[in-house]
């Protein structure tokens, strides 16, 4: 296959959709120095199972869930043993709380926050 076969013309209809995509905006869950970003559904906890795994005994195997509905972003505790916390506020467990770029998100002693492409805060 040569490189040619592989890219997408921009005159196709798939390069028309393409370039109607935005740019900007993406959200990204900032974890160890890794950009995650958030497409749909993330799930965090200590199970091998999640999207993010967390070394954390202060964690539980299934804690949380960030979700992407539309244009907006929300973070659920799956009724965890110590809780969900955003900008040192608990997340009520099995509510949906919205997060925005810059929030922090704390998992036990794991430090988690959001940043959304292009925005340094």
């Amino acid at each position: 296959m040569s490189k040619k076969d592989e890219t997408v013309s921009s005159e196709s209809a798939l390069g028309h959709r393409l370039s109607k995509v935005s740019k900007s905006g993406g959200m990204f869950l900032v974890f160890r120095d890794k950009n995650i970003p958030i497409v749909s559904r993330i799930t965090i906890g200590r199970g091998d199972y999640n999207i993010v795994e967390l070394d954390d005994v202060l964690a539980s195997r299934q804690h949380a869930v960030i979700q992407k509905v539309k244009d907006d972003f929300f973070i659920e505790d799956l009724h965890s043993t110590n809780g969900t916390y955003v900008n040192g506020q608990p997340v009520p467990p099995g509510k949906y709380l919205r997060l925005f770029s810059g929030d922090f998100i704390l998992i036990g002693r794991t430090s988690l926050s959001l940043r959304q492409l292009g925005i340094q805060k």
